[in-house]
């Protein structure tokens, strides 16, 4: 993940629109970091300095305007001299139910900052809906729906980062001591205070302590692998301290959502304390103590647990759905002062059958539906739209953002070695690329929009676009094992002694025993991943590879992948964004969920006790199964050069850095194949829902896919309000 801190501001998204505006000019780029904010202002909303005030030296000496870097300067209160709440909030306040509003905003509450953004009129309920029955679906549609729980947060499809829970943040002059300064004044849902005992509670007693499973994650170690120190000052102040520059902290603390999807963060000690035994001493000595802990944790099935999010959890029905109230402790204002969200509250339903699910939006049971965490695909326009009248939804598209729609990706870390070795062989991997008719897949499956591609990033990605140079390294990757050639694929195969040796017509290992190619993914995979793998399956039995259709129970799936047990995935896309480095888990295996899961795993405890320990124990016995890169070879030279730029303060050499890590993907890869980049998803809002924003009103046409640019939360769906509330209460 990312991080921004203290008294110093992170000039870092704004690299992004410099390298852009210098690349047209032939100017040189200032390097990033090392700069300082204004002091925070302390005064009511009415006094607060608005857009644009003050000005921030680089680290070059050039002064640029600030922008949106921390606190609510940028995206001042106007207007009002008080702050102003929901009318069922008013009412509680004047009973003496609830203290007033201004004593439940922090000093300086953050301001939303959107251009789009209109003022919304208090009331109504929202409802939302997605398939699935497994928790994930139950709450990860809901995570990556509410920003709360972030310390900073990306802005402007990623171009930009911006305060969240931490108000100021910066570097020192060498880039290895970061500082975080948090909002004063914070509460969670149950109107304790929200302090800096909050993380330390995270880092502490869950990621420094070895009998809890969470390890530090990789925003929290150097290039060489060392895991930071991190300390509070006071109640407001956080330090971290790496041993070496650490340029990216900012940029990775802004990742995911937190408390949910990517690491915590912010923890509510004073509720979760009573489940760890360093402060229950009931519990120690219990071996599995984590295990209720986590679960009780987790605020999005725990309604007890206290949240820093617009809405609080109220009331849930497992892997069916779940009702969510009004925080009143929320700590979030539009410009005019007024304390969010607008929307009274939102149930999120899930449905285990997707034509049910499809249903029940034609039938208008649904009032928002966000594009990624759906299975809804092109082909289901026709349909929503025939039903418009009924479910009064209009059908919006958005950018998917995604680098590559639905893929297909083999496991480098096979157990089984013969299988493995020949995952391994680039040519192997390059010939079934070019066996792929991806042409017929965005025709069938994407009706003919997106671009084909043989796996990136998300082409919207900054290494790509700042300026001719980087448009070429993009399209290099793109195309680096693109074309349908079967003439080429079978060529490539009978070269490496992948041929058919006992006149079946199917193809053997190069010992002559049998090749079987299994394409497998989770038993519940939605419609757009199984029409693609039957075609994918087609084209590769048209060059003479035995491939197979290979559904999984999804529960244990995961864990069968990370031990090395499942051939490969397709059921996933790549959406990361806004660049490489902040999410770079398809550069580099860094864990265990891609395509080396036993290498990334080995990665992933560098800096931990456990990475000397079971050295000889074999890889797959190993607790948990991982397995060092083999030496010279493509992950052991990604690693080099993606620990080169965690530590590189200079964003263009970091860049250049990105670009030699495409490299080893063009000529040792591709280590996953797409379909096509960029793709439209379907975003369904109902009549009268205001402030979502179209494609036209985003810096990048939006995103809908990647995690790790929370969607729709970047969006702050607590500022979406009905234009007549009492019609959906």
């Amino acid at each position: 993940m990312e991080e921004r801190f203290e008294g110093q501001a992170r000039l870092g998204r704004r690299s992004f629109l410099r390298l852009s505006a210098l690349a047209a000019g032939g100017a040189a780029v200032a390097a990033c970091g090392g700069t300082t904010n204004p002091p925070v202002s302390t005064q009511p909303p009415s006094a607060l300095p608005t857009a644009g005030a003050g000005a921030v030296p680089t680290a070059a000496g050039q002064v640029e305007p600030t922008v949106a870097v921390g606190i609510g300067r940028a995206t001042a209160v106007t207007g009002a001299s008080t702050y102003k709440e929901a009318p069922m909030l008013a009412a509680l306040s004047s009973s003496g139910s609830l203290p007033p509003v201004e004593q439940r905003l922090p000093m300086k509450p953050y301001v939303v900052p959107h251009a789009w953004l209109k003022p919304g009129k208090y009331g109504g309920q929202m409802r939302m809906g997605g398939a699935g029955t497994d928790a994930m679906a139950t709450s990860g549609y809901v995570h990556e729906s509410m920003y709360g729980h972030s310390p900073l947060r990306w802005l402007k499809d990623g171009l930009e980062i911006g305060a969240g829970l931490v108000e100021t943040w910066g570097p020192n002059k060498e880039q290895s001591v970061w500082t975080l300064k948090f909002r004063e004044g914070v509460k969670w849902s149950d109107g304790k205070p929200f302090t800096t005992a909050d993380v330390m509670y995270w880092w502490d007693d869950m990621v420094m302590n070895e009998e809890h499973p969470d390890n530090p994650p990789d925003e929290a170690k150097s290039g060489t692998g060392k895991v930071m120190t991190m300390k509070a000052v006071d109640d407001l102040t956080v330090v971290l301290t790496f041993d070496g520059a650490a340029p990216l902290t900012a940029d990775r603390i802004a990742n995911y959502v937190k408390r949910g999807i990517g690491p915590h963060w912010v923890v509510p000690k004073h509720y979760m304390q009573q489940f760890h035994p360093k402060y229950n001493k009931a519990l120690q000595g219990k071996k599995d103590w984590f295990e209720a802990h986590d679960s009780k944790l987790n605020f999005a099935e725990n309604p007890t647990n206290p949240v820093l999010t617009g809405w609080k959890l109220k009331s849930i029905r497992v892997g069916q759905s779940s009702v969510w109230e009004r925080n009143p402790y929320y700590w979030c204002v539009d410009k005019a002062g007024n304390q969010l969200p607008y929307i009274d509250g939102i149930t999120f339903t899930t449905y285990a059958d997707a034509e049910v699910m499809k249903l029940q939006f034609q039938q208008g049971k649904v009032d928002y539906v966000h594009g990624g965490h759906t299975p809804l695909a092109l082909s289901d326009i026709a349909g929503l739209k025939s039903t418009a009248n009924q479910s009064k939804l209009e059908v919006v598209l958005w950018d998917s953002g995604s680098g590559t729609e639905s893929l297909y990706f083999f496991n480098q870390d096979f157990i089984e070695p013969k299988m493995r070795a020949l995952i391994r062989n680039a040519k192997f991997r390059k010939a079934l690329s070019h066996a792929y008719n991806r042409e017929e897949v965005r025709k069938v499956v994407y009706f003919e929009t997106g671009e084909t591609t043989t796996g990136t990033y998300s082409p919207k990605a900054v290494e790509y676009r700042f300026n001719a140079e980087a448009k070429q390294r993009y399209q290099e990757w793109r195309t680096s094992a693109l074309k349908y050639d079967p003439k080429l694929a079978m060529s490539m195969l009978d070269e490496i002694g992948v041929v058919d040796k006992n006149g079946d017509g199917l193809r053997e290992m190069p010992d002559g025993s049998r090749l079987i190619v299994t394409i497998d993914y989770p038993a519940d995979t939605g419609t757009e991943h199984l029409s693609k793998n039957t075609l994918l399956t087609k084209h590769w039995k048209a060059v003479g590879i035995d491939a197979r259709l290979n559904p999984v129970p999804p529960t244990g799936y995961d864990d069968q992948w990370a031990a090395g047990k499942l051939m490969s995935k397709s059921a996933w896309e790549v959406g990361n964004g806004p660049d490489h480095l902040t999410n770079p888990t398809w550069l580099v295996p860094i864990e265990a969920t891609r395509w080396a899961p036993l290498q990334g795993t080995f990665f992933s405890l560098r800096g931990t006790p456990a990475e000397t320990q079971q050295l000889d124990t074999d890889p797959y016995s190993r607790t948990p199964p991982r397995a060092a890169p083999e030496k010279g070879g493509p992950i052991e030279r990604l690693w080099k050069l993606y620990d080169q730029t965690r530590t590189e303060t200079d964003p263009v050499k970091r860049h250049q850095l990105v670009w030699q890590m495409m490299k080893i993907h063009v000529e040792d890869g591709p280590f996953f194949q797409g379909t096509i980049s960029n793709s439209s998803r379907i975003v369904l809002v109902k009549q009268g829902l205001m402030n979502v924003p179209r494609r036209e009103d985003l810096a990048l046409g939006g995103f809908v896919n990647p995690w790790s640019l929370p969607s729709p939360a970047v969006y702050d769906p607590e500022t979406y309000y009905w234009d007549n509330p009492a019609e959906h209460g």
